[in-house]
């Protein structure tokens, strides 16, 4: 189950990332690629506390993820637009979901 939740964890940082990145190449936002690569920093720090203390690392992990999807969900109100917030909403309470899970199971 931890390699399951460290899978899911490494996934949605290189989404996080790319999504950063795209948004930087295509209209030009440093403020995606900053928030992107500072929520995929986030996530490692998650990632570094799970190898020693993995219930305490995947619940950081699942706090960073509902915080962005409490993020996504704002921009997808505001744009109505499916791709990239509500995409990454959906992305992110499923990664919430699991890594919350994971923890609790763990604790």
């Amino acid at each position: 189950m931890e390699l399951l939740a460290t899978i899911v964890l490494w996934v949605y940082a290189l989404l996080l990332i790319g999504g950063g990145v795209a948004g930087w190449k295509l209209s030009g936002s440093r403020i995606s690629l900053t928030a992107g690569l500072g929520s995929a920093a986030l996530l490692f720090v998650a990632y570094r506390i799970s190898l020693s203390a993995p219930s305490t690392g995947y619940l950081v992990a699942a706090f960073i993820a509902f915080f962005l999807m409490i993020l996504f969900s704002s921009r997808y109100r505001k744009t109505g637009k499916f791709m990239p917030s509500g995409m990454m909403l959906i992305v992110s309470g499923l990664a919430t979901a699991l890594l919350a899970f994971v923890a609790v199971v763990l604790w």
